[in-house]
């Protein structure tokens, strides 16, 4: 029992560390911000910041996995509804459009930090974390490929086709230099869906959607 509560007192501890760096790094900035302000954000020892995260690259790399994770997880709940592949390619474009509109420190986090040197060099790690998602995502283009539904690519050209115009859309927002007006995710997810979409049989055509 006493085993539990330090777990769930640890637990705690931790989860409050990452939500008071995740306010620091947007209020601040990631080389402004230092471990005192995230400790007097999260209201935890400087002992408990150290031995749950160790240094400030710790901590923005934990942030980045469980923001990564939060943004898998809701996905995942809403792909496991959608059988074929029109509904799967245009669920991944809008979520991922949306999920960002709803969380904008995470999603700004994510975007702003993917290329820092603190986050690329824990890549293994963060791969390990969150792998499992990407592979099952990859296994159900795969599927859909075999039953016809998209169109026979080289992998590596699914992502780019799928999130390429969203994910440049993002980075521009997240630099402050644009919005995310309501409706930009459909007609994003129009434009992934006719870009992997079969070629229609000989003589025939698409419904326009």
């Amino acid at each position: 029992m006493e085993k539990e509560r330090r777990s769930t007192v640890g637990e705690r501890s931790r989860r409050a560390i990452l939500d008071a760096a995740l306010e620091c790094f947007t209020r601040l900035g990631w080389t402004a911000t230092t471990i005192e302000d995230i400790r007097k954000g999260s209201g935890a020892s400087v002992g408990s910041v150290y031995h749950h995260f160790g240094a400030k690259e710790g901590i923005a790399v934990a942030l980045y996995i469980d923001c990564l994770r939060q943004h898998q997880e809701a996905l995942r709940a809403r792909l496991e509804r959608e059988l074929d592949a029109e509904g799967f390619v245009r669920e991944v474009v809008i979520h991922h459009i949306v999920w960002c509109r709803t969380n904008p420190q995470a999603a700004r986090f994510l975007i702003q930090m993917r290329r820092d040197e603190s986050v690329a060099a824990a890549e293994p790690e963060i791969q390990e974390a969150t792998g499992d998602f990407v592979r099952e995502m990859y296994e159900r283009l795969k599927a859909f490929v075999k039953e016809g539904q998209l169109l026979k690519l080289p992998s590596s050209a699914y992502l780019p086709l799928l999130l390429g115009p969203a994910q440049e859309l993002l980075r521009y927002w997240a630099s402050g230099k644009g919005e995310l007006k309501a409706g930009i995710e459909k007609v994003l997810a129009d434009a992934a869906w006719r870009s992997l979409r079969p070629e229609p049989p000989a003589g025939g055509r698409h419904d326009a959607r």
